[in-house]
């Protein structure tokens, strides 16, 4: 652990298989007073049933969870424990990890990961930050740019010059939180929250990681 805090980040795991179970609570037990493991869950049901009882601060979350996808009940686990969710998945299907972000898991990481990057994540998730394994990121932005004119192209010229700036730091700090984002540009959160949407609604996307794409693919940097 990078840092110490007064109240321990409250953690629940879901996962079917014990030995993974049992390796993360084994983590989570040497990371020292930051972190608690308040409990684990195995199935849909499980996860449901433990997150709304316990209200843990964050869930690790597996996406194959008994022969089921964990996507199919993500939306109603994110509401009833107030959590945020982090995904730790050895599937690497693209399409999936993906659309767990877009349903609103804030961050992914490959079970292959080492320890430390799994703490970090952690850290990062509870703290409000996105954290996208680098190369789940890179397959995620791997869909080359149409060779044809770029049907957006009137979506980004509604954009003001300060917006244009905004999505420029955003792609250049990816995954930084919004009051790094805001201290770079020299405005307030509120501010900074108030442009976002603006931005979100003018070119269609619905928050940070689909303007990092879509500002990716269209060259807005």
């Amino acid at each position: 652990m990078t840092t110490t805090t007064a109240t321990p980040i409250r953690i629940m795991l879901v996962d079917d298989h014990k030995t993974m179970l049992w390796g993360l609570e084994k983590l989570i037990e040497g990371a020292g007073a930051a972190l608690r493991l308040v409990g684990t869950a195995h199935n849909n049901d499980s996860a449901l049933r433990e997150a709304s009882r316990l209200r843990p601060d964050l869930i690790v979350l597996d996406l194959d969870l008994e022969g089921r996808s964990s996507l199919e009940v993500l939306p109603q686990l994110l509401q009833d424990s107030g959590a945020r969710v982090l995904i730790l998945s050895g599937n690497r299907d693209q399409s999936l990890l993906a659309q767990a972000v877009k349903l609103g898991a804030r961050g992914v990481l490959s079970k292959e990961a080492p320890a430390d990057q799994v703490i970090k994540a952690i850290e990062r998730v509870h703290a409000g930050e996105m954290h996208l394994d680098a190369s789940l990121m890179g397959a995620l932005l791997a869909q080359p740019a149409p060779v044809k004119a770029d049907p957006e192209a009137a979506r980004i010229a509604t954009l003001t010059p300060k917006e244009r700036k905004i999505v420029a730091i955003v792609v250049e700090s990816n995954g930084a939180a919004n009051k790094e984002l805001a201290a770079k540009l020299f405005i307030a959160e509120p501010t900074l929250r108030n442009n976002l949407t603006s931005i979100y609604q003018k070119l269609g996307v619905a928050n940070r990681l689909e303007l990092y794409v879509y500002a990716t693919r269209h060259g807005l940097q």
